[in-house]
């Protein structure tokens, strides 16, 4: 036999047990480093979401310093046939200039509400700012669905979402309420006018010094995750009606403090919570879901305070237990007193009911 033949019967090479045992060395090791990889993205887009969060806060101080207050969370607005109307924007719109939005501001035609066609330019532009890397936001443009995704002219718009909403406190009471003046968080609708709908309620917008709690234990604005939403039915129509970033009315880009973060897991939860067996709300917009603040972080969700700070709060923070609270479906909800005492979520919800809250309470 030749050297070379006996060389080359000793060229060492793997059996099959070696090739499995090494297979499943390698499947251990991504078991182990994929969760670890998952978790340090989520600690970046949840970063960036902070960074949004003080974006929009600094952005509302510098708005505050300019104006003298806070922007309302939504006001009467003039149709093109120009008769007013309950709605015009939300405070996202007004801040626009002060978080790299300036030419969309300028775009805004004034003297019409935001929600008929020759604003159009404005609703189909979407602010990254508003988006949170969490949330599948990005980019989100509604198509044109018909008339019930249409302007108040039937104009077409391409809206574009916020995973972002303003704090309305504890107790969200409508435009139309003439318990208004009552709303305990930063921002409501301004309420009614001598020239329209004088019986309403009127709600000031809110000064620095009407946070008597203290700006650093005030709720400013809270995570609003857009993506949470179930289509009923299977139809699409809730995922393009609800979150517009131009809207400030309640369930779209405002929220209360009654249920803590992320108490409900989506519409339908929401709604057999209060009715069991009953079907998912066919606009969940004026659900408790769609009234919760809500995150796809774990745990809990990012909150921007008035004092510019953002924090996390968890899910397990101390609140109300809203099943002794006897709230039912539909709008009594955001009238009903609870009677017992506010939990740390719904104190940090309120400028004005007296609370001391400390920092290691959440």
């Amino acid at each position: 036999m030749s050297k070379s033949r006996i060389l080359q019967d000793k060229r060492p090479g793997f059996t099959l047990i070696e090739l499995l045992v090494v297979i499943a060395i390698i499947a251990v090791l991504i078991a182990l480093l994929l969760p670890a990889v998952q978790a340090a993205r989520e600690a970046a887009r949840r970063a960036q979401c902070t960074n949004n969060l003080k974006q929009l806060a600094l952005a509302t101080h510098n708005y505050e310093s300019s104006n003298g207050s806070f922007p309302m969370g939504d006001s009467n607005g003039r149709n093109i046939d120009g008769s007013m109307m309950r709605q015009n924007f939300s405070a996202f719109v007004a801040l626009l200039a002060y978080y790299e939005g300036g030419a969309a501001w300028n775009a805004l035609n004034q003297n019409l509400t935001i929600w008929v066609g020759p604003n159009t330019t404005v609703t189909a532009i979407g602010m990254s700012t508003l988006w949170c890397p969490s949330d599948d936001v990005t980019g989100l443009r509604a198509p044109n669905l018909g008339e019930d995704t249409q302007g108040w002219d039937d104009a077409y718009q391409p809206f574009t979402y916020s995973s972002y909403a303003q704090n309305m406190g504890t107790l969200a009471y409508r435009w139309s309420d003439a318990k208004l003046s009552q709303s305990d968080g930063i921002f409501n609708h301004n309420g009614g006018t001598p020239e329209y709908n004088p019986q309403w309620g009127k709600f000031q917008p809110a000064r620095i010094a009407s946070i008597t709690d203290g700006t650093s234990n005030t709720i400013l604005y809270g995570e609003h995750a857009h993506s949470r939403i179930v289509p009923v039915d299977g139809a699409d129509n809730d995922r393009w009606t609800t979150n517009m970033f131009i809207s400030g009315d309640w369930g779209d880009c405002a929220f209360s403090t009654f249920f803590p973060p992320n108490f409900f897991k989506n519409s339908l939860e929401a709604e057999q919570s209060i009715n069991p067996g009953a079907p998912a709300p066919k606009f969940p917009r004026s659900s408790n879901f769609k009234m919760t603040a809500a995150s796809n972080h774990s745990g809990g969700a990012n909150f921007a305070f008035c004092d510019g700070s953002v924090r996390f709060i968890k899910d397990s923070v101390n609140s109300w237990n809203p099943a002794a609270q006897g709230a039912g479906g539909g709008s009594s909800d955001w009238t009903y007193t609870p009677t017992q005492p506010k939990g740390v979520f719904q104190a940090l919800g309120t400028r004005n009911g007296g609370e001391i809250v400390g920092s290691d309470q959440y």
